[in-house]
């Protein structure tokens, strides 16, 4: 049994589909809910979400307006989007009354106070979407509460229900057949409306409504609720509520053209659609390391210049939603419909799942279709009983080892080699190399040492260019996971520098390093044997420059690296690892199975997990499909952005960094059992 490092931690962003722009058309630079996980995804609204023409939902795509600097492959470098080339769009979309929908209504047997069986949402900017008012779009407000299938309330009489946003339902009296009920809906202690309801009538006769002139209407709908009980003894009366839904009619946002929201203005404002645009042009820097905002929390991440495509001038790009944040969030893989997808087409990579390590300067790389690097999660079937895909759209079970999880090492420069532009010659022949290697495991990247991909461990300390640490003599510095540097001595000349490498206070390694020399000279590193090696690097560092004063010495460190040595996990054939096993260890390839079959309940509220935080989220049977067993299904997994001011918790975390710099806890969220 292997005995991990510690449970993935997914991606500090929730990303888009990403487009290379030497490969793109200009019209292609669009993402819709399923290409962009910023964006709100009801998955059983699926088809209509991804319909060409009538769509619903939230598209973000580019669109050339002024004929000079177009993005895409006929101008791969450009990095400008002009002002009113970023459009954000919006469509409601149909949801069912509970009420309509848990007891079989029809447009006849629909209490016609309902004003229809359907009311309509609205996603805005990707948040959790409103309730568009009377069905129209410029109107918005939060839904209070809605009773899902199978929930129901029961009040004594006198007892008061708090619905939320100061909301409350009382049940005032129950006549004394037990079978009409008096009760009363406030906010803020004041009555709003009181009904009386005849529990042994039809369904018209056991649903209140209420309704108020607000917004830019008049006896708009706000509140639903159904008694479907009623329960009298000798002392108490118990009132059973189901189907309430509730809307807060005070909070209403009204969308008009030429309004202004996170930078965009509002073009088009009409009942069935919202269309907004950049107010300023964007202007992409094309570095890996660099978000260019365009709302409080998207941005556009893109490549290093040429990274990625065929050309020198093209780069990747990507919307991505900043995680900063506290609060919940779902990484969501590309949704497939099985009815649609033959069965070898149900496959993710570090491009179309959240959950996947992906270093963008490496997409190339990371999406070539035979020496590709980076993991995969894939469906293969094995036995030819219950195929997944359009032979047999309504199987949901994956059979013991059909689910497969790969995983390949990519390559990464030393910074020392990258920032002083080194090359085989010049690079210090105590590195090995130019490169070292990392494999994504899980969706957490670690350091395959000795570039062998069945040893891995945790990259402790990367300097990156430009950083660096000045330490005086007698200083130390704490690297991470125990681990210190101090300088114990630079000489009277200032060339030389004597420091020591610690563990838990001690002693590793110590060196002397002539600043004075060559690069090989600044260079030091250090080796041990550990895991299934000899010899196998861990530390490098590099003294950049010494000052010496009357009184003090100062060193200035660079491109400093090094990996925990002492909790190295190695990978064997025949490993179980979260309900996976290693079928191949090889220093080139992971690959696992699963070890049991995996059954996936078709419902939108169910989710299979098949590691100890990733699952797979489904449709209800039928949807989003043109065949009635059909369904639609994607990987994913759920993770809570902590307050970074909070005490500690319970769970899987990792320190993710943010655009300032601050640290981001993260936890995993586990199964719900």
């Amino acid at each position: 049994m292997l005995a991990p490092l510690g449970l993935a931690a997914p991606a500090p962003a929730i990303s888009g589909v990403p487009v290379d722009t030497k490969e793109a058309s200009s019209d292609e630079f669009c993402w819709n809910a399923t290409t962009f996980g910023g964006f709100n995804y009801p998955v059983n609204q699926h088809k209509n979400f991804v319909a060409s023409e009538n769509w619903c939902g939230e598209r973000l795509q580019y669109v050339e307006k002024d004929g000079r600097n177009e993005l895409g492959k006929g101008n791969p470098g450009n990095h400008v989007i002009g002002e009113e080339e970023l459009v954000y769009s919006t469509r409601p979309f149909s949801s069912k009354y509970e009420l309509v929908s848990d007891l079989e209504l029809n447009p006849k047997t629909t209490p016609e106070e309902l004003g229809g069986m359907f009311y309509y949402k609205l996603a805005w900017f990707g948040g959790k979407p409103y309730i568009a008012v009377g069905n129209d779009s410029t109107q918005l407000t939060n839904l209070v509460i809605s009773q899902v299938s199978g929930e129901k309330k029961e009040l004594k009489t006198g007892e008061s229900w708090d619905l939320g946003k100061n909301y409350s339902l009382a049940v005032n009296q129950v006549d004394v057949e037990g079978e009409k009920v008096w009760f009363s809906l406030y906010k803020n202690g004041k009555e709003l409306e009181s009904g009386i309801v005849n529990t042994s009538g039809t369904v018209d006769d056991r649903t209140f409504t209420a309704t108020a002139d607000f917004g830019n209407g008049k006896d708009q709908l706000y509140f639903i609720t159904y008694i479907d009980k009623v329960f009298t003894s000798a002392t108490d009366s118990f009132v059973v509520f189901k189907y309430t839904w509730l809307i807060d009619k005070d909070g209403l946002m009204l969308i008009e053209k030429g309004d202004e929201y996170q930078g965009f203005e509002v073009m088009e404002a009409s009942e069935s659609e919202i269309v907004l645009k950049n107010s300023k042009s964007i202007t992409l820097d094309l570095d890996k390391d660099k978000k260019a905002y365009f709302t409080d929390s998207w941005y556009f991440q893109t490549s290093d210049e040429g990274k990625g495509s065929t050309s020198p001038e093209g780069y990747i790009i990507y919307p991505a939603k900043e995680l900063s944040n506290p609060g919940n969030y779902t990484l969501r893989g590309l949704p497939f419909d099985t009815n649609e997808v033959s069965s070898d087409g149900f496959s993710w990579n570090a491009t179309t799942f959240g959950g996947f390590n992906y270093p963008v300067n490496k997409h190339k790389d990371f999406v070539a279709s035979e020496s590709r690097w980076g993991e995969r999660l894939q469906y293969v079937e094995k036995d030819g009983r219950n195929e997944l895909g359009k032979g047999n759209p309504g199987n949901h079970v994956i059979g013991e080892e059909e689910l497969v999880y790969s995983t390949r090492p990519f390559s990464n420069k030393y910074e020392l080699v990258s920032d002083l532009e080194l090359n085989p010659k010049t690079t210090p022949e105590k590195l090995g190399g130019m490169f070292y290697y990392k494999l994504a495991w899980f969706g957490k990247p670690y350091v395959a040492v000795g570039n062998d991909s069945t040893q891995l461990a945790n990259l402790v300390i990367s300097q990156v260019s430009g950083e660096k640490k000045e330490l005086k003599t007698g200083e130390s510095w704490e690297l991470g996971k125990n681990y210190s540097l101090a300088v114990n001595q630079v000489d009277s000349e200032g060339d030389k520098v004597w420091f020591s490498l610690y563990k838990n206070g001690k002693e590793l390694e110590s060196g002397i390093v002539n600043t004075s020399g060559a690069i090989e000279d600044r260079t030091f590193t250090a080796t041990a044997d550990f895991g299934n090696g000899k010899d196998q690097l861990y530390f490098i560092t590099y003294v950049d420059k010494v000052f010496t004063s009357a009184t003090d010495s100062f060193v200035v460190f660079k491109y400093t690296w090094l990996i925990d040595k002492d909790g190295l996990m190695l990978i064997e054939k025949g490993d179980e690892y979260q309900g996976f096993e290693v079928k191949e260890a090889s220093e080139n390839e992971i690959v696992l199975k699963s070890s049991k079959s995996i059954t996936l309940d078709l419902d939108k509220d169910k989710k299979a997990y098949f590691t100890d935080s990733w699952y797979f989220q489904t449709s209800d049977e039928g949807k989003g499909s043109t065949s009635p067993e059909g369904y639609i299904i994607y990987p994913a997994a759920d993770i809570t952005i902590e307050n970074k001011t909070a005490a500690g918790f319970n769970g899987t975390t990792s320190d993710k960094v943010n655009k300032d710099n601050s640290s981001v806890p993260i936890k995993v969220l586990p199964e719900k059992k």
